[in-house]
């Protein structure tokens, strides 16, 4: 059995795959994703980079204010950039395989921009990661389209753990190292034994960061 984390109206793909494959699995979103009011900056950039499929969807409406002039575009990962290519946007450059902000970094397009106007579109709060590395270089800013907001303890929330619980080589899948810690939360929240049976299970990450948070936490 699977334990999904993604929130509720993004996990659908994710579902009909398990399904086509005839696995089992129960949702246990970690958050819930919200738009938010953006105000887009006046001036022109030489390379608008996309952080997640939200950054894309959340982002739409904006799309004539920010491709006024010939620039590039990059995407965190492949999803991404297909998201955007569904929606008419050429992408420049992306990782291939793994989806995440040091994939992209060491990307020859990336790692020799110089001097460049950076606009990184993505969620309110996220990794300061990307921004500090190429803020070295060039001046770079933030479009910050939506949030995400902790899910509460709720009754899909209960009776999803307690099923997984009754299978123990259930598999956690976590996109992202706080989508992890607040299934945690949750879950101890719930019942604070399930926490260890939590730990024990395999676990499924997108990057090398969240393995390394996982571990430090007792995966």
């Amino acid at each position: 059995m699977v334990l999904l984390t993604r929130p509720l109206a993004q996990v659908g793909n994710l579902q009909s795959l398990l399904e086509v494959s005839d696995l089992d699995y129960v949702l246990f979103p970690a958050f819930e994703i919200n738009k938010i009011d953006a105000v887009v900056p006046k001036e022109s950039y030489d390379v608008i980079i996309f952080i997640s499929v939200n950054a894309v969807i959340y982002s739409e409406e904006y799309f004539s204010q920010l491709f006024v002039e010939p620039l590039k575009i990059f995407a965190v990962g492949p999803t991404t950039a297909k998201k955007l290519t569904d929606k008419g946007v050429k992408v420049d450059a992306y990782p291939l395989e793994n989806a995440s902000s040091q994939e992209l970094l060491a990307m020859p397009e990336c790692s020799e921009l110089s001097n460049k106007k950076v606009l990184i579109v993505r969620g309110k709060g996220g990794s300061e990661a990307l921004k500090n590395s190429l803020k070295v270089m060039n001046q770079v800013e933030y479009l910050e389209v939506y949030k995400r907001s902790a899910c509460e303890v709720s009754r899909l929330h209960v009776e999803s753990i307690e099923r997984f619980m009754q299978t123990p080589d259930g598999i956690v899948i976590a996109n992202s190292v706080e989508s992890l810690f607040n299934v945690v939360k949750l879950v101890k929240e719930i019942r604070s034994y399930h926490e260890d049976q939590l730990k024990s299970r395999t676990l499924v990450v997108l990057s090398e960061r969240i393995k390394v948070q996982a571990q430090s936490i007792g995966f």
